[in-house]
């Protein structure tokens, strides 16, 4: 029998899942041998995949990777601990001793049932892509299936990213732009100089925040209200100015639901004001910006941030 590419897309609509774990698995194995193209990698080599796939989506994406919301994958609790401890939100950052032990934690982890499940559920026909012995420190992989593996590499991490984009939509039932926060192997914002300049003319003169006046001391920037990281996109409607302290101090939290409130009418009045402007940004319904705020707490958004101090001065 030839491996199928039929067979892997059968296995990843029907086999049972708990958590993410399989098509992470695909993921890793994919790219592994396709880097060293080898019959066995070692599952210090997975692990260390395991750790970089998994840590934007539970640091900077905040994902959940399971349906049960009391009991996470230990995948996801070994990394929040490494970034809690070190305070580092970019695994690049982890001291090389810290990021070694969640390589190994996570090869232990594969260990456990992964290894050895990931194949039930399979079709009949399909061929193993690969095979280990409990107590071995690889997986081993025969010439066709390293062939296979490598020969249809961007096919198979599409089927990885689909499958896993699935579950979590299953999971993470609000949260917007599931698939290309999965397929997003860091986190690349682009420059916000243009929307600093637009929002400048726009005559706001306060940081949206504490509402302290800006100045040539106290120069404004670009904040995301709802979090960068959870929509994964620069909608205007989503922009304010702050000052720096504010930006800095909320970082990607959600802010109290009394800025969602200054928000909403700030839009409302931008939109009268400046509908030209809005016009050429991707514009939202008024009121969904509490809906987008509502799923960002359904699904556990770090939160809830505000000034120490605010005067909720009402726009005019």
């Amino acid at each position: 029998m030839e491996h199928n590419l039929q067979d892997v897309v059968w296995l990843s609509q029907r086999a049972r899942m708990s958590s993410t774990y399989k098509p992470a698995l695909l993921k890793a194995i994919t790219r592994i041998a396709t880097r060293n193209v080898s019959n066995t990698i070692t599952l210090r080599e997975l692990g260390a995949e395991f750790a970089r796939l998994f840590w934007n989506q539970t640091i900077v994406f905040h994902l959940r990777q399971a349906a049960t919301i009391n009991k996470e994958p230990e995948v996801l609790s070994q990394i929040r601990k490494a970034s809690a401890t070190w305070g580092v939100r970019q695994f690049s950052r982890l001291p090389d001793a810290a990021a070694g032990a969640i390589q190994i934690a996570m090869a232990r982890i594969l260990t456990t049932d992964v290894l050895r499940r990931f194949h039930n559920n399979a079709p009949a026909s399909m061929v193993s892509l690969f095979s280990w012995v409990p107590g071995t420190d690889h997986i081993s992989m025969t010439e066709p299936a390293l062939d296979f593996i490598v020969d249809s590499r961007v096919v198979l991490e599409l089927i990885a990213n689909h499958w896993w984009a699935g579950y979590l939509e299953k999971v993470n039932a609000l949260a917007p732009a599931i698939i290309n926060k999965v397929q997003a192997d860091g986190v690349r914002r682009g420059s916000l100089a243009t929307y600093l300049m637009i929002l400048e003319g726009l005559n706001e003169d306060r940081c949206f925040y504490c509402d302290r006046i800006f100045s040539e001391t106290m120069r404004p920037s670009v904040d995301h209200v709802l979090p960068w990281s959870f929509l994964l996109a620069d909608p205007l409607w989503d922009l304010v100015l702050a000052c720096m302290e504010c930006n800095l101090a909320k970082s990607d939290r959600l802010p109290e639901r009394q800025f969602m409130d200054r928000l909403v009418e700030r839009n409302i009045a931008r939109s009268h004001r400046h509908s030209s402007v809005f016009s050429a940004s991707p514009s939202i319904e008024s009121g969904h910006e509490y809906r987008l705020y509502d799923a960002a707490i359904s699904v556990e958004w770090p939160g809830f941030w505000g000034p120490a101090s605010s005067k909720l001065y009402a726009p005019t």
